[in-house]
């Protein structure tokens, strides 16, 4: 790769990050996710990303912590050591979509107070949150496979463009 390009693709990382920092990622996780989303393979160890992003490997370590917690990465075994590997492929986004912990959690926690609640205004608002909870799951589903529809015909249309 030319320096050009690796300069390229630095400042995209960076530019990315700052968008996602703005949005309420701690800053450093930010450029790891960035980091991995545009590396080959998707796949890096911790040293390999202090290095890229020279940044000590704690900070990593607390950066991609951060990141497995909120789905966007998994942690892989790097076959035949003790070391792992941080990855990023496509379930990232559908983990951020469908596995909601106010989706999960919410619903539970809404039924339990629309119980103590009784028959009051309060506990006609949290219903009302819990349908809410409901139409955004139901809707999530079927984006999710509108989704994997139109990756289908994407994949296709790249088959074929490459034949």
């Amino acid at each position: 790769m030319r320096a050009d390009e690796i300069d390229e693709i630095g400042s995209f990382v960076e530019r990315f990050a700052s968008t996602l920092a703005d949005a309420g990622f701690p800053r450093l996780a930010a450029r790891v996710f960035a980091t991995l989303l545009v590396s080959e393979t998707g796949r890096m160890t911790a040293a390999e990303l202090a290095e890229r992003l020279h940044a000590s490997t704690g900070g990593v370590s607390g950066a991609v912590r951060y990141l497995v917690q909120v789905r966007l990465i998994r942690t892989e075994r790097d076959p035949g050591t003790r070391r792992h590997a941080y990855v990023v492929d496509g379930s990232w986004y559908e983990a951020t979509v469908t596995a909601n912990p106010f989706l999960e959690r919410g619903e539970a926690d809404l039924r339990e107070g629309i119980a103590i609640l009784g028959d009051s205004p309060a506990a006609d608002r949290l219903h009302e949150t819990l349908e809410l909870i409901h139409f955004l799951r139901d809707e999530t589903r079927a984006m999710m496979r509108r989704w994997h529809e139109r990756k289908a015909e994407l994949r296709a249309r790249q088959t074929a463009h490459q034949a």
